[in-house]
């Protein structure tokens, strides 16, 4: 189990948490190789359709929400290739997938600074 203590570049701390809630999401760029289809749809990128880097846990609610750092939200468990155009929105998953996700990963436990429904919450979710 990954706990609060052993973070391992997971989570935010505190006063990191509070200077994106103040200042605002970082911009983000990833620079690794997109997949030759897309793992949405499952179809290969097209002129009038590229892809891009999305993110399953995106920024904001990754950030705000459950106070995830940027090198976690832009890990290779985070990103798929997915066309520009529909398949991007389609990436993104749910607050409630989140919280399996990140139970999925082995982690038990979220910040103690973050709000208590979102805590319950993942306290709550099965696998």
């Amino acid at each position: 189990m990954v706990g609060i203590d052993s973070n391992n570049g997971v989570f935010l701390t505190k006063e990191e948490w509070e200077t994106f809630i103040r200042w605002g999401i970082p911009v983000r760029y990833n620079r690794n190789k997109k997949k030759s289809f897309c793992q949405i749809c499952g179809k290969p990128p097209s002129k009038d359709n590229p892809f891009d880097h999305s993110h399953m846990i995106g920024y904001s609610v990754g950030i705000v929400t459950f106070g995830l750092t940027p090198d976690f939200l832009n890990s290779d468990e985070n990103i798929v290739s997915a066309h520009r155009k529909l398949c991007n929105s389609k990436a993104e998953i749910t607050t409630q997938d989140v919280c399996e996700k990140l139970k999925s990963l082995g982690i038990d436990k979220l910040p103690d600074f973050l709000p208590s429904e979102i805590r319950d919450s993942f306290l709550n979710t099965t696998l």
